[in-house]
């Protein structure tokens, strides 16, 4: 009886690796744009407390990241 030899395939799927890289910059994307429009809108309502003359609360905004 002769056998048959089974070898590896030669095609290797690109696919997930090239949805993985681009599921990782998308999310990180997201991060950034996340983080830029929170830096605005604390420094927008550091500007409008500042106008109303809440000169020390604007800083608070300003200086502390964790602000409840």
């Amino acid at each position: 009886m002769m056998s048959v030899a089974f070898r590896q395939p030669t095609f290797r799927n690109p696919l997930p690796a090239i949805l993985s890289g681009t599921r990782t910059f998308l999310m990180s994307t997201l991060a950034v744009m996340m983080a830029v429009t929170e830096s605005a809108g604390r420094a927008r309502a550091a500007h409008q407390l500042h106008i109303m003359g809440y000169t020390e609360e604007a800083k608070q905004i300003m200086l502390d990241r964790d602000f409840k």
